[in-house]
């Protein structure tokens, strides 16, 4: 570079007129080349920070890569989750007692292994959790009402063999509060459907049609869910039938029973029932009773329009099918309209009168009909119905576009923007709902019209 200045300056000396010109010519051809040189040290400076970002990436993606592998060969396990009270075991196993109930557990264990093995996901080291909940109280005297067993504490040593058959192997008794079992089956299906580490459920309560729209969200129209298997006991009910077309299904006759067990009342013919005890009285023997007295003056926390009626003026309903007709808003959640109730009526529900029905009163159909453990002797009017409904509501459904038209359970949190519990059973969505468009829908012809929003 100094040569050429020197050059430069030669050729310049004779000509003063282009003096000025040729210096700043120079001054920017040296600003040039420090410019040159500084964008080659930044470029030499990036290299080396991409390399060394490159390096650490590899880096994190080898770890990844080696936990997800360690994920993927640690602690996996298969669920299995029975309804005992759907889902009996064959008569063999339940009527040696200790002895059966242990047999009862290896065999189902090992069936379940081997179905196991034709799953894709399918690893030598899955470990096999099997749970299953019933009302045992309940389904002891169903089998010793069968004459499968000659006395109820055989069935509670068939529930000792069961569970010492594995340490992974329980059977649980889920008390006798209605749909106890469900309950716990359906959390537990939630819970571990979510972890990375289950490969597969199995799910088990085939008698039992509650568990219909339950499954349905897991479940896919145009696909089969690899990770949930149906078992099949006594024949699917039609709903269940329906959504178990979107999940794996399996039968296993030589541990469940294929049909409910069989229970001759008084000599007479036999029935099929399953852990349901019969009512006191048969629905005809009861028609003409008055409607049950009531007790109470306290208001329950949530009120929709409550009125003061008395109720024994009111005229006497017997239950009719529910209308085909739900109500949703624009973006197609389900909306549970206002319902007269009297509160003294709840309060008296919830603290005398408990065992009603919903199947019965609020669907006009109870699966279980003559021997289903809960009460269909009473007559209740209209408002005593709408009443009901209105505790049935204070359940949370667990799909906030619920197009069950006999869904008595709740789509709205009661509460509304008033809700401030943390843990509210109402999903998310089913909070401030937006109701400034109502649609009225009819699940049976699909037609759907906007119509007022109710004042």
């Amino acid at each position: 570079m100094a040569s050429f200045r020197t050059r430069v300056e030669d050729v310049i000396r004779g000509d003063t007129t282009k003096n000025a010109l040729l210096e700043e010519l120079l001054v920017n051809v040296e600003q040039l080349t420090q410019q040159r040189e500084a964008a080659k040290n930044e470029l030499e400076m990036a290299r080396d920070t991409a390399k060394t970002y490159y390096q650490k990436m590899m880096q994190a993606e080898a770890e990844t890569s080696h936990m997800k592998k360690s994920m993927d060969d640690c602690d996996r396990f298969v669920l299995v989750l029975i309804d005992g009270d759907s889902m009996p075991f064959i008569d063999a196993f339940v009527s040696r007692g200790l002895e059966g109930g242990e047999d009862a557990g290896k065999h189902l264990r090992a069936i379940i292994m081997d179905y196991h093995k034709t799953n894709p996901r399918y690893h030598a080291d899955d470990r096999l959790i099997i749970r299953v909940y019933a009302n045992c109280q309940g389904l002891s005297k169903t089998y010793k009402a069968a004459k499968i067993i000659y006395d109820e504490s055989v069935f509670a040593q068939f529930l000792v063999g069961f569970n010492s058959s594995h340490p992974l192997t329980d059977y649980i008794d889920a008390g006798s509060r209605k749909e106890a079992a469900d309950s716990k089956l359906k959390a537990n299906f939630e819970l571990f459907y979510r972890n990375f580490h289950c490969q597969h459920i199995a799910f088990g309560g085939s008698a039992d049609s509650s568990y219909a729209g339950f499954l349905s969200p897991f479940s896919s129209p145009n696909a089969i869910n690899e990770r949930v298997t149906l078992l099949e006991g006594p024949a699917f009910p039609n709903d269940l039938k329906k959504v178990a077309q979107g999940f794996r299904q399996a039968s296993f006759p030589a541990i469940f029973r294929t049909v409910k067990l069989q229970v001759q009342p008084n000599g007479t013919a036999a029935i099929t029932v399953g852990v349901k005890r019969p009512a006191a009285e048969p629905l005809n023997a009861v028609r003409e009773r008055p409607p049950m007295p009531f007790i109470g003056t306290a208001a329950p926390p949530l009120q929709v329009q409550p009125v003061s009626t008395p109720i024994v003026q009111q005229p006497l309903v017997q239950p009719t099918p529910p209308s085909p007709i739900i109500f949703q808003n624009q973006y197609g959640q389900r909306l549970d309209t206002p319902l007269n109730y009297d509160r003294k009526y709840l309060q008296y529900l919830y603290d005398y009168n408990s065992k009603l029905c919903n199947n019965f009163y609020l669907k006009a159909r109870c699966p279980y009909g003559a021997s289903c453990e809960w009460d269909h002797s009473q007559v209740l009017n209209q408002l005593q119905l709408d009443t009901l409904r209105h505790k049935a509501r204070t359940s949370a459904c667990r799909n906030a576009f619920c197009t069950d038209a006999q869904c008595p359970l709740g789509h709205m949190c009661p509460r509304n923007s008033a809700c401030n519990i943390a843990s509210c059973k109402f999903l998310p969505e089913m909070h401030h709902i937006d109701t400034s468009q109502v649609y009225e829908v009819n699940t049976v012809n699909g037609e759907k019209k906007r119509v007022p929003v109710p004042g």
